[in-house]
């Protein structure tokens, strides 16, 4: 298998293996094409997924959503796109069941942030998401964050400082840059957004030691 390109397993479709046709129950769903693979990690209605399928066909683009109705928004969404596919489940079960380094690119995008003190064991971003994450992103991959709470955003970058083997940067995103369907209320009502991005700390090595032979 090449480096980013990876077979979805049909189980990821939250639906145990004796709900499934005999014929289906262990077969892989593929992407059309190999080819390096993006995450969008509780993908909601699918409106940015469909919106990088779009922008960049080069690449595969799996969107993962627990909530069984935003799933089906989403595969609808996303359905005139043989570069994206819809996951039912949670972001840390499908990213275990990932092979390592298969992941090139990985957004999480206004996840509930549980803004009480003794909900922020709740959220996505804990120690243990931030190496399960680390395991499997690519040689070049990266991570970006963006939420509407600063308090979640503080949280989540300071996990990924902390960590050994991440370098945490700001994130800027262009003018063009699709938004997910809070990003559009959010904009609409003037709130503002936090964002970063992150490195492996050794992927980041390797990509300055690239640039530095290619520039001597």
């Amino acid at each position: 298998m090449s480096m980013g390109a990876v077979q979805v397993p049909r189980s990821f479709d939250g639906r145990r293996p004796d709900d499934l046709p005999d014929s289906s129950a262990s077969a892989p769903v593929l992407f059309a094409h190999p080819a390096p693979l993006v995450l969008d990690l509780g993908c909601g209605n699918g409106a940015f997924l469909a919106a990088l399928a779009a922008r960049d066909p080069s690449l595969n683009f799996l969107g993962v959503e627990k909530k069984a109705y935003r799933v089906q928004q989403a595969r609808k969404r996303c359905g005139a796109f043989a570069n994206a596919q819809i996951v039912a489940g949670e972001v840390s079960e499908i990213l275990r069941q990932l092979p390592p380094r298969s992941v090139t690119r990985a957004y999480l995008l206004f996840s509930d942030p549980w803004p009480k003190r003794r909900h922020a064991v709740r959220r996505v971003v804990q120690r243990e998401f931030v190496a399960l994450l680390g395991s499997r992103l690519t040689v070049d991959g990266m991570f970006f964050f963006a939420s509407d709470c600063p308090g979640y955003c503080r949280w989540a970058r300071e996990r990924f400082a902390a960590a050994p083997c991440w370098r945490v940067d700001s994130w800027t995103v262009p003018s063009d840059w699709p938004r997910t369907e809070f990003e559009q209320r959010f904009a609409a009502s003037g709130v503002p957004v936090s964002r970063f991005q992150a490195t492996p700390v050794a992927q980041a090595s390797t990509l300055n030691r690239r640039l530095s032979h290619a520039s001597a």
